[in-house]
């Protein structure tokens, strides 16, 4: 059963992505040095999925779902503002936000995503 699994190298404590029956799963993903500002993180988040995605040959068309966790939900609107822009029109994917606190205090954003194998 578990050749069946294709997992995408990352790190030796995870994946960056695995693919099983259909169904591309992505590491959680944050943003690489930038600043504390919430905007410019979602951003690089995003740019980050893309190039994942891509490695898996696929765009953002065949997002499933996309699960987000913000380290302050005063950050919601201008985080949506970016994400809005980002998310092809016609075919979102489901989607959670909850606040949580985050692996580092300069994270304000990590993002995790679901595809369809294409």
């Amino acid at each position: 059963m578990t050749e069946n699994i294709k997992r995408f190298p990352g790190t030796a404590r995870m994946s960056n992505m695995v693919a099983y029956q259909g169904v591309l799963l992505t590491k959680g993903i944050t943003a690489r040095g930038l600043p504390r500002d919430i905007k410019a993180q979602t951003a690089d988040v995003l740019r980050q999925l893309d190039a994942l995605l891509a490695e898996a040959s696929l765009t953002k068309d065949a997002l499933l779902q996309v699960m987000i966790w913000i380290a302050d939900t005063r950050d919601f609107d201008a985080m949506n503002e970016v994400y809005d822009q980002w998310v092809p029109q016609g075919q979102q994917p489901v989607r959670a936000c909850v606040e949580s606190k985050l692996a580092s205090s300069d994270l304000l954003i990590e993002i995790q995503a679901s595809a369809a194998l294409q």
